[in-house]
């Protein structure tokens, strides 16, 4: 299952390196942000997506809490404290160091302009209620092989978006060109904020990417939204028919809301234990 939010305001990479990324508490002031997450029993997030290689950066590479201050905070280079500096050094102004280091249009012209700057669409994975009962409930095995068939669902659905979907805009959104050279961070969560089991991660799409000419653009985000249900509908299968045939599993269709279609559950799996699961509030 898949849902979608925006990563607007400038200062809101604090969110989630103080809150996201430590689990959905908050992360004690002062704390480095690994030892927070080795606190809250949490990986720490990695880079993904095929345009890590023009930043220098390698999929599965470990997030540093300035880089995320960098690209989801300030649109700017994940290494751009370096590259900066190396400017400076070679005599260049302090604005012309600064913008050189800038990914696309600069948020502070977007800001002029009293628009809102969208850095990243936070895209939520999380398996149907079955699959998460099975996950918290189950033994070693069974959790390596969800979780395990979790983390592919997502990066099959993130090459989907970058084959089939992903393209950037300029010129006012008149011009387009294909975007299959995404920039995202994964967050893994084991629980909800109520302290229930809950398997999730956060995958951070940066809302920028290269043009053909090596340059940077925004994303056409409306493209991406208008694709959400066919990439929630990618994952689910994906994941679904890895751990079933990985465990030997069969799926059974479960009517949430009459009239619509039906969500596939694992068989076997008690009703009363997937409304528990299934129920935030």
């Amino acid at each position: 299952m898949l849902s979608v939010a925006k990563v607007q305001k400038r200062n809101s990479w604090r969110y989630y390196v103080r809150g996201v990324a430590f689990g959905d508490g908050r992360r004690p002031v002062g704390q480095a942000l690994k030892d927070a997450q080795e606190m809250a029993g949490l990986p720490p997030g990695v880079w993904m997506g095929r345009g890590l290689a023009a930043l220098g950066l390698t999929a599965g590479q470990e997030l540093t809490e300035r880089q995320m201050e960098l690209v989801f905070g300030q649109g700017r280079h994940p290494d751009a404290d370096r590259i900066e500096r190396e400017l400076l050094d070679d005599g260049a102004d302090p604005e012309t160091a600064r913008l050189a280091t800038v990914l696309g249009q600069p948020i502070e012209e977007i800001e002029r302009r009293k628009a809102t700057p969208l850095l990243a669409l936070d895209f939520t994975f999380r398996p149907q209620a079955s699959l998460v009962v099975l996950w918290a409930l189950g033994d070693d095995h069974t959790r390596r092989v969800i979780e395990r068939a979790h983390e592919r669902a997502i990066a099959t659905v993130l090459r989907w978006l970058e084959d089939e979907v992903a393209q950037t805009r300029w010129s006012s959104g008149r011009r387009r060109a294909k975007a299959p050279a995404l920039v995202a961070s994964r967050w893994r969560h084991f629980d909800n904020r109520d302290g229930f089991p809950l398997l999730h991660d956060h995958l951070l799409i940066l809302n920028r990417a290269q043009r053909p000419d090596g340059t940077w653009a925004a994303l056409d985000t409306r493209r991406l939204y208008q694709h959400i249900v066919a990439s929630g509908t990618l994952y689910t299968l994906a994941m679904t028919t890895e751990v079933c045939e990985e465990l030997g599993l069969a799926t059974v269709p479960r009517e949430v809301t009459p009239g619509l279609r039906p969500v596939m559950e694992v068989a076997g799996v008690d009703q009363d234990l997937i409304d528990w699961s299934s129920t935030r509030r």
